[in-house]
């Protein structure tokens, strides 16, 4: 099965399963309440832990640095201005981004490539 991309208006398949599943997990606690998570703590420490560190890292606002919602070397050339503060970047200027963020693909792969020999 090809998984489809979802269009940008519409939240992706891990956000719609992070947000269904953050709703079960405040309605379990409104009917069990904070007796459940003491005893939790108290009998598995590290569950605990692990449960917390997923739960704030799932509340946590996304960034306007998703390289993933680019389809093209245009789109990442402007990202990658607008993430410098250059907030509408004119056409000539992303084609030179572009330049840029290749000539740097190619150094690092100068670096990679000489380490791998």
């Amino acid at each position: 099965m090809k998984n489809r991309k979802p269009k940008a208006s519409e939240p992706s398949l891990r956000d719609k399963l992070s947000t269904d599943y953050l709703q079960a997990f405040q309605s379990d606690f409104e009917t069990n309440g904070v007796e459940v998570i003491q005893q939790l703590r108290e009998k598995s420490p590290e569950k605990y832990a692990e449960i917390a560190a997923r739960l704030i890292a799932a509340t946590e606002p996304k960034s306007n640095d998703d390289y993933n919602q680019c389809e093209s070397q245009f789109d990442i050339g402007r990202k990658l201005l607008q993430s410098i503060g250059f907030a509408d970047p004119d056409d000539s200027s992303v084609e030179e981004a572009v330049k840029a963020h290749d000539s740097f693909i190619e150094q690092l792969k100068a670096i990679y490539y000489g380490r791998v020999q």
